[in-house]
């Protein structure tokens, strides 16, 4: 993917629904109390961490390196990359010029961009014509590295190879995947929903704001009515103004839609791509690995966003490392949302205890002047108050629908049934849990009388993920040759120029992966 402007962060937050509303935990009460910015406040009870252990692979493809000759690597990239989606690590690897990692005996090749206008297997055919076109290729010596949808369009140049009739020798002798979602993008589905709660965003964030500075404004004199501010919250700011013009297009970019509904989760390609392992030992054996990024579960949509915002090449050799500058930035906005909110909150109780001490709720026919101000006062704090305390909510829950949204969280509704009997002479009282009705008789017997009753109950289960892509997807090449190799706290972007990726590819060319994969250091 290419560097995406900052306001796409604001395309993946929020996706409210009804069970989401049903289970909203720690609403602010109108007297304060929070436990903090994304401390505590969110969807769902309980958390279970589904922390992910992929299964181990005992696949070796018994394939030797190439003892002479430098080797081609071929580095693909992902959605809407381009030849500079893995500059630093292809430098890096050819030339010695990144501390602590010794450059390779490679010619990198990065300087192609496949299209992405049709289907997957015709980007993969583009692939397979760029690589059968560089000078000195060698199949049995050259691999591909590639990063998320590229590690698809990788695995679909292998299916035309080895899959389709007639079948013909792989263009390239292995294959090294970084973040790609081997068994779908659960996002994928969600871009519609996207569109429509960025929008929401706009007014969640920005109401606040925008009545807080209409309050000043006045025409000949006179204050405008707070009503009247309602009804003109549109297109009010230049984030809303920025969003549409410049994520939507993103969106309704032309050329994603058709090569992304390939790996979509249940996409029929990615079936056929996985089947075509049965009875076909020459795919099983090719030598492949995957890496796949985990981060924290903490703040996660903003570990993510900041590489969609700025480009993980643009820090020195796999120097991106840092991901707190959105936790932050947002810790500083919630701060200031939060004062806002408990400052009008305050003056509206105020005022409105005012109020009632001078009785001005009696029905007089001219509100003396005391009364008349209080009751301005009162609808302009009361407006001021909730307008933040939704700037608030949202950014207390902002993770949670981010998480929600490429599947990293699910809420579980869990209903138990309970027999309640109470012994009617002694008045105690004592429950058990049942798994039907039948257990429980509801009627007096020698003086205990039992009732049926239930406990609704939410879970949250957070899984393993990148920030885009789950663990459990990322992991899964099959076929692969050796065990899927973890990068800890690793984003999508942040993958492709980090501490991990460095350790990362030192073991991959040291053989410690796959021996194939071993190259000599220059």
């Amino acid at each position: 993917m290419k560097k995406l402007n900052f306001t796409i962060l604001y395309l993946v937050l929020f996706n409210l629904g009804n069970m989401m509303a049903q289970v909203i935990q720690g609403q602010i009460n109108q007297q304060g109390g929070t436990a903090g910015f994304n401390q505590g406040i969110g969807l769902g009870g309980p958390s279970i961490e589904s922390n992910y252990s992929p299964v181990q692979v005992n696949n070796p493809s018994m394939t030797p390196a190439p003892d002479e000759g430098p080797r081609n690597v071929f580095w693909v990239h992902g959605l809407n990359g381009d030849i500079g989606s893995w500059a630093r690590a292809a430098t890096a690897s050819q030339f010695n010029v990144a501390p602590s990692f010794p450059a390779r005996k490679v010619i990198s090749n990065s300087n192609f961009t496949y299209t992405q206008s049709s289907s997957l297997l015709d980007a993969s055919a583009q692939v397979g014509t760029w690589i059968r076109g560089t000078k000195d290729n060698d199949p049995k010596k050259d691999f591909l590295i590639a990063h998320s949808q590229g590690g698809l369009v990788s695995r679909g140049l292998l299916h035309l190879n080895l899959c389709t009739t007639p079948k013909s020798k792989p263009d390239f002798g292995g294959l090294v995947t970084f973040c790609s979602s081997h068994q779908g993008a659960n996002l994928l589905s969600k871009l519609t929903e996207f569109k429509d709660l960025g929008v929401k965003m706009c007014t969640e964030l920005n109401d606040g704001p925008f009545l807080e500075g209409f309050s000043d404004f006045k025409i000949f004199g006179l204050p405008l009515p707070w009503r009247l501010g309602k009804s003109l919250l549109v297109k009010v700011d230049s984030l809303c103004s920025d969003f549409t013009e410049t994520v939507f297009p993103l969106l309704l970019n032309k050329e994603t839609p058709n090569i992304t509904k390939d790996y979509v989760v249940g996409a029929p390609l990615l079936k056929k791509m996985n089947d075509c392992l049965d009875g076909n030992r020459e795919l099983e054996v090719f030598p492949k690995v995957a890496f796949y990024g985990v981060e924290p579960k903490d703040h996660l949509m903003l570990r993510t966003i900041l590489y969609f915002s700025k480009s993980s090449q643009g820090p020195d050799y796999f120097q991106a490392n840092d991901d707190h500058e959105l936790i932050s930035n947002f810790d500083t906005i919630y701060s200031k949302y939060r004062r806002k909110y408990e400052t009008y909150a305050n003056n509206y109780y105020i005022a409105n205890d005012q109020y009632n001490k001078l009785e001005c709720y009696k029905k007089w026919k001219i509100l003396p002047p005391p009364c008349y101000q209080l009751k301005k006062d009162i609808e302009k704090y009361k407006i001021l108050k909730e307008a933040y305390l939704k700037g608030v909510n949202f950014l207390d829950q902002m993770d949670d629908q981010y998480k929600l949204i490429i599947g990293a969280l699910e809420l579980k509704k869990e209903v138990k049934l309970y027999c309640k009997c109470t012994n009617l002479q002694t008045g105690e009282e004592f429950e058990n849990e049942i798994s039907n009705p039948s257990e429980c008789k509801m009627k007096i017997t020698k003086n205990i009388f039992c009732d049926i009753f239930s406990k609704v109950n939410y879970y949250r289960i957070e899984k393993d993920s990148d920030g885009v892509v789950l663990a459990e997807s990322a992991s899964n090449l099959p076929g692969a040759t050796f065990a899927p190799q973890e990068m800890k706290n690793s984003s999508h972007m942040q993958a492709r120029n980090d501490e991990e990726l460095r350790k990362g590819l030192i073991k991959l060319y040291e053989g410690g992966t796959d021996l194939y994969f071993y190259t000599k250091r220059k």
